[in-house]
């Protein structure tokens, strides 16, 4: 019985409210509004996190279907370099650029990573978006993958070690030169149209997945854009993943 009277109450409440703002003017609603939200500010910052909750859940879902629509192109190429265990249960993918700063300081966690967790099969896109000497670290990268797959690994780890963004395509050379590498063979697949395309491809599957920065992670269904601060961040991501 109270439950109803109570409901009846606010239900009339609620119509003498709406009689009252029938008869106001927009500016003396405008108003009310604004003093309330001045004298309870605390409103605004809950609505400012229910609306971003709110776009990374549809960001989210977008990248997951985006994920799968692309997922030949993302994760069964058959010329992408392939670092980790190739057998891994689990397929972590990173978008690279060997002048981004934060790709730089991301090389480490991912080294460590995959020291820790043997089962993780990882490709690189090579993806030169900051100058020239980004697009020929790329292809002198996809040269090396192409002639000696198994010295992509420290030739990526080394370009990454490399202070600053490279000046000039002969401080790429001299890093590959410093691993022992033939570099007269390097440069001469450099030239191949089909590292052109390849990174053309890499350029496109960046495009229709909405990354327009570097570094950016798909772990599982997720897609993370930017660099993780933390060892911990890559490992919960990787847990996440696993646990789908």
């Amino acid at each position: 019985m109270k439950l109803k009277t109570l409901a009846t109450a606010l239900l009339g409440g609620m119509l003498t409210f709406s009689s009252v703002a029938a008869e106001m003017t927009k500016t003396e609603v405008e108003k009310i509004v604004r003093e309330y939200l001045v004298s309870n500010p605390e409103i605004l910052i809950e609505m400012s996190n229910a609306l971003r909750v709110k776009q990374e859940m549809q960001q989210n879902e977008t990248d997951k279907a985006l994920l799968k629509k692309h997922s030949d192109q993302l994760f069964r190429q058959a010329d992408d370099p392939v670092t980790g265990n190739p057998k891994g249960s689990l397929t972590i993918v990173e978008f690279v650029d060997y002048n981004c700063g934060y790709c730089k300081r991301s090389a480490p966690l991912v080294q460590e990573l995959l020291k820790k967790d043997q089962d993780i099969r990882y490709i690189y896109k090579e993806f030169p978006i900051l100058s020239d000497t980004s697009v020929y670290a790329s292809k002198a990268a996809l040269a090396v993958n192409a002639l000696f797959p198994a010295k992509y690994a420290s030739f990526h780890d080394a370009l990454m070690a490399h202070k600053g963004p490279f000046k000039t395509n002969e401080d790429i050379a001299t890093v590959a030169k410093n691993l022992g590498l033939d570099w007269d063979k390097i440069a001469e697949k450099v030239k191949d149209p089909a590292i052109e395309r390849k990174i053309a491809a890499n350029h496109a599957m960046a495009q229709a997945l909405n990354i327009t920065g570097t570094p950016a992670f798909i772990v599982g269904d997720q897609l993370m854009r930017g660099a993780p601060q933390t060892l911990g961040m890559l490992e919960e991501s990787v847990k996440q993943a696993r646990a789908k």
